[in-house]
Formats: C-alpha cells, structure tokens, sequence
C-alpha cells in the first residue's frame, strides 16, 4: 500500500480506536454515552482522514518509532493548549447544575473564537515549522480544527469546574491511544505487513491452470 493510502486508511483507524478509548471511559468514569456511536463511528472516520493527511505531510520530519508516538500525541495535544489555558482564564460558561451562565449566542462565540480558531492556527503554525510546506500547514491546520470540533468539543466549556481534570485526562487517553494506532496501522500497511500472510499463501496455493 502506497504512503499516502497508508496514512489515510491508519487515520480512520485511529479516529475510530480513539472514540471507543472516548466511549469506554466516559462509560467507566462518568456515564454510559453509547447512543452517540453511530454518528460518532461517521465523525470519527471523517476526521481520521484529515489527521492522516497531516501526519502523511509531517512524518518526513518526525522522528523515528516509537518516539514518533509521543512526538505525534504532543503535536496534537498542542493544538489544544491554548483552549484549554482560555477556558481556565474566564468564568465557568455553565452552572454547578448546567445552566448556561451566558447567552447561547455567547457560548457559540466562546466555541470558535476559544477553541476551533486557536486549534486551527496552532496546528497550521506548528505543521508550517515541521514541515515548512503550505500543504503541511493547511493539512495540521484542518487536523487541529477537526480534532477541536471533535474530541476536543467540551474545551471551552469545562474551564474552572470540577469536571476540568477529568475532562484533560480523558483528552489525553484519546490522543495517546488514537497516536499509537496511527503511528502502528500507518508503518504495517506502508511496509505490507498486514497482507504479508496473504500474499504468501497466494505464491504458494497450487496452480490450477499447469
């Protein structure tokens, strides 16, 4: 499989292996959520696709395995940094009961301008210094936004509550488990490693034709 197919098809993977790592937990830890499968399974997949393509233009660049998981799980977790510092710098948006302390209108603005806009710049700043392509940038750029409107969806709105180091440690548990997978799934299918048995029982299956 070629590098670029690889990194897609490894991207899917890990959208989908990070959203059950996400799932499992919020079960364990918080409450069962498992309704948001189906359409999480789509979302996750979609979004996989964008991190794959920022991690095909980048891996040039990043440094060999297994750090290559660790530098990868940095990357992104950096593209939520800056949320996560405006979120702890402002009033909660959301009462002890959930109630919006703010208009909805404000909270809609809270969400791009804190966490989507911030995300996205980051992740294209960051992919511009390691890559230092326009298509690097613009490919971490839309990782870092899809990643935000994703996983990273609950940022802005978990600031100076108690659920904010819950929130962190359940980020962290998906981009590290998610980051493995990319970086495992994306090496295997590039050196063929996944079809290696098939082609081999292929070569020595019988010709029926001789």
């Amino acid at each position: 499989m070629s590098q670029p197919k690889a990194c897609l098809f490894s991207g899917v993977l890990a959208g989908i292996a990070g959203l059950l790592v996400f799932l499992v937990i919020h079960h364990l830890w918080i409450k069962p959520i498992w309704f948001i499968l189906p359409v999480g399974l789509v979302i996750a997949a979609l979004g996989g696709l964008s991190v794959g393509w920022a991690y095909c233009e980048l891996l040039p660049s990043l440094p060999k395995r297994p750090w290559i998981i660790l530098a990868w799980a940095a990357l992104v977790s950096l593209t939520l940094a800056p949320a996560v510092i405006l979120a702890q710098l402002r009033p909660p948006v959301f009462t002890t009961a959930g109630i919006l302390n703010i208009s909805l209108q404000g909270a809609v603005i809270i969400f791009i301008r804190d966490l989507l806009l911030p995300a996205a710049l980051t992740g294209g700043f960051a992919g511009w210094l390691i890559g230092r392509t326009r298509q690097a940038a613009l490919a971490t750029a839309l990782a870092g936004f899809v990643f935000a409107l994703g996983p990273g969806h609950n940022v802005p709105f978990l600031g100076n509550t108690p659920a904010t180091g819950k929130g962190i440690l359940l980020l962290l548990a998906v981009i590290g488990s998610a980051s493995a997978v990319l970086v495992e799934a994306q090496a295997a299918l590039a050196d063929g490693k996944l079809y290696a048995n098939q082609i081999t029982r292929d070569l020595h299956e019988p010709n029926d034709h001789a």
